[in-house]
């Protein structure tokens, strides 16, 4: 376009003295064309004569149309040539015609200025669905016809049914519907969420970003409707939430957070059988109404005919759960106890009421109540009775077993007092109504449970479970069933204490930091004849590669000479062979080891008030030391990161 102003020339006017009685005529242009004949522009102007017609927009195109050109007038610098014209200013070098260039196939798209890095949120317009345009040939002023660089046929995006977002056509926007990450995959445009909820519908996690994709700052309240929409009624857990939005505004990291969970169900409480003998109520689980539960710990109390040994209490019902969602989940039901009268036991009318039939000691194992043959003892295990061993049935100790002594019996061993520095070996139960004081001297191994008031400086085995009312103090424990010290004090401290179903107790070590080992005892997996045949194929393929090295088939192929091209693809092939299978065997052994770390996450070490700094907890080959004071704490391994995880109960 002209840059200049002037008056108009007389040249470019073309005329000289007019006189009123000359020959009227309408206004000419004539155009010059650029190289690439895709624009024309004004080389010469000569205004209208007399009553000609002056400079207009039907003008133009009539003096294009007489030059030939093809293009289509430029509205532009239609307007713009007539305003420096009615202005008296120079209008040369103005372009009226362009020429129309190919257009190029375009994909549908989505214009906007959200980052898809990072989240959109519910309601949240995040751009607008731009169509798909055909290709289309293109032509200069010449009418010479241009053709597009592609031919391909553009592609059109939709919104995905279900996919977390919408298309208002009315306004042509793209509204989320959830808060997650905008995807376009297979031409469909979908917004992953961010939120997850369990399998089991007991938690709901969420990943959350320090912005949206707009850059405004996320928080719990903009995510709720999200939630809200797909049904979760639990009520948001805003410490968890908030503090792991703050660690990824520090850090600028996306955090994972379980940000709502359901109330598990609480189970019903089994049937179980309660002893009549008072005596018999010093050891063992305490109920909630002070009643003391013996179906997991089964004591062995002495009684003679006609004795009402115990009766059967009938299951307790649970208390239903509620998940995310709301709805109700059953608790699981309590089993009823069932008894079968065994030796020397009768029922009685009611049929949940059993009395003995001859003198012995009670023994209920499997469901089955019996009266059993017992050796009893007036009074302690000491020089006036000598050790004892028995090739078959019981002991009844009604004193105490003293220090140096031995009680070896293939059956159950009861103390009505306590254990002293004594060897004590029963092939069943050890029951001590009293406590465990060995002072560093004796053993005690039980085939089943060992049951104390209390326990120092003791050397403990057992086949199943040990159960300590008060205190387990400065011992070496090692036990294939649970340990639990939950039913008077509670206090493990000192020693190392190990099992291989998992530790409960009310408290773990002591304020003054006394070294405390608490361990599940595992070991991982070795498949010897997997792993002996993953070295033999590590070795052979090493000797291989020694042999014709370790660059690619290819590579060797071309350094190899052409009489041994055969026998080389032959070594090759081998090789090949013996990589996969490799890595097979690899793959295998990682699978079990993976399973082995998985089945630990299920045992655990419990402390249901406090845990004090001096305790290390050991499970899986890992050990954790306690430094701060921590209550109400469960210790487990977390397969995922292969350490121990500490959550609180």
């Amino acid at each position: 376009m002209a840059d200049q102003e002037s008056t108009i020339r007389g040249s470019e006017l073309r005329s000289s003295s007019a006189t009123e009685e000359e020959e009227s005529r309408d206004a000419q242009l004539e155009f010059s064309i650029t190289a690439d004949k895709m624009a024309a522009f004004i080389s010469s102007y000569t205004p209208a004569q007399g009553n000609g017609a002056p400079l207009s927009i039907e003008v133009m195109e009539k003096e294009l149309e007489k030059a030939g050109y093809k293009g289509q007038l430029d509205p532009d610098g239609a307007r713009f040539a007539l305003q420096r014209a009615n202005e008296g200013k120079s209008i040369l070098n103005v372009a009226l015609v362009r020429g129309a260039y190919p257009q190029e196939p375009e994909d549908g798209t989505i214009i906007g200025d959200a980052d898809f890095s990072l989240p959109v949120l519910p309601g949240m317009i995040f751009g607008t669905l731009v169509p798909p345009v055909k290709a289309s040939k293109g032509a200069n002023l010449l009418g010479e016809e241009i053709p597009t660089k592609k031919t391909t046929t553009p592609e059109n995006i939709t919104v995905a049914a279900g996919g977390g977002c919408s298309h208002d056509k009315e306004i042509n926007a793209l509204v989320s519907d959830t808060y997650g990450l905008v995807q376009i995959i297979d031409n469909q445009i979908y917004v992953e969420s961010l939120i997850h909820v369990s399998a089991d519908a007991m938690q709901v996690r969420a990943t959350l970003f320090p912005r949206d994709c707009f850059g405004a700052t996320i928080t719990l309240q903009r995510i709720e409707p999200a939630l809200q929409a797909i049904g979760i009624s639990r009520p948001l857990l805003l410490v968890a939430g908030e503090s792991a939005l703050k660690t990824a505004r520090e850090t600028g990291i996306a955090q994972e957070s379980v940000i709502a969970k359901g109330t598990e169900p609480i189970a019903g409480k089994n049937g179980w059988f309660e002893y009549e003998r008072e005596e018999t109520k010093s050891i063992g689980t305490s109920l909630d109404n002070d009643r003391i539960d013996f179906k997991e710990r089964g004591t062995h109390p002495m009684v003679n005919p006609e004795d009402i040994i115990g009766k059967i209490h009938p299951p307790v019902e649970g208390k239903a759960g509620e998940d995310v969602y709301g709805r109700l989940t059953p608790p699981p039901g309590g089993q009823p106890f069932e008894i079968k009268p065994g030796a020397h036991v009768a029922p009685m009318p009611d049929g949940i009421t059993y009395k003995a039939l001859a003198t012995g000691m009670v023994h209920l194992e499997k469901g089955e109540l019996s009266v059993i043959d017992v050796l009893v003892t007036q009074g302690d295990v000491d020089y006036s009775t000598g050790n004892i061993r028995l090739e078959k049935g019981s002991v009844h100790v009604t004193g105490s077993i003293r220090e140096g002594f031995v009680v070896e019996v293939p059956g159950h061993i009861l103390v009505k007092e306590s254990i002293e520095g004594a060897e004590v070996n029963a092939g069943g139960d050890i029951d001590v109504s009293g406590g465990i004081i060995m002072a560093g001297k004796g053993h005690l191994k039980a085939g089943n449970n060992i049951t104390a008031q209390f326990a120092a400086n003791a050397r403990i085995d057992c086949g199943d479970g040990l159960t300590i009312a008060h205190e387990l103090s400065n011992c070496l424990v090692r036990c294939k069933g649970p340990i639990t010290a939950t039913a008077g004090k509670g206090v493990i401290l000192g020693g190392a204490i190990a099992s291989a179903t998992g530790i409960e107790a009310n408290e773990l070590g002591s304020d003054i930091g006394v070294q405390t080992v608490l361990s599940i005892i595992s070991r991982a997996p070795v498949n010897k004849e997997m792993v002996k045949e993953r070295e033999d194929l590590r070795d052979r393929l090493m000797k291989i590669n020694t042999a014709i090295g370790q660059s690619s088939d290819e590579d060797i192929l071309a350094q190899t000479p052409s009489d041994k091209i055969q026998q080389m693809e032959k070594i090759l092939l081998l090789r090949a062979q013996i990589k996969r299978k490799l890595k097979d065997v690899r793959n295998k052994l990682s699978h079990d080891l993976a399973d082995y770390y998985q089945s630990l996450e299920r045992l655990s070490i419990r402390a249901k008030r406090a845990v004090h700094p001096g305790v290390q907890i050991k499970i899986g080959g890992k050990a954790l030391t306690v430094t701060q004071p921590m209550n109400r704490v469960k210790f487990y391994f977390d397969s995922t990161t292969r350490t121990i995880a500490a959550v609180n109960l």
